[in-house]
């Protein structure tokens, strides 16, 4: 019975199993710290690519201002000028839904 415990050839025969399930693990590990490394590199590709065309573009308009700088800006309104003369109530009315 203890010979089956203390077996040389079985001691070193769950050693070499221990040691295989260990490196299988590893392995596995290894290779999921891999894809998760070649999604951050692909990503940080395409950031390094979106930030050089927008710097691209921005070096043209850069350009392009330089090129109309003789020029006075042109100013535009975007809203109505409200007529300050009319006085809005500043308060709502008692049981008005508005």
């Amino acid at each position: 019975m203890l010979m089956r415990f203390f077996d040389p050839a079985s001691v070193y025969a769950r050693r070499a199993q221990r040691c295989l399930d260990d490196a299988r693990m590893a392995a596995l590990e290894h290779e999921n710290a891999a894809e998760h490394h070649m999604a951050l590199a692909k990503m940080y590709r395409h950031r390094a690519a979106r930030l050089e065309a927008e710097l691209a573009s921005a070096d043209r308009s850069t350009h392009a201002m330089a090129d109309t700088a003789g020029q006075p800006p042109r100013i535009a309104a975007l809203k109505k000028p409200r007529d300050h003369r009319q006085t809005q109530p500043t308060f709502l009315a008692q049981g008005s839904s508005a």
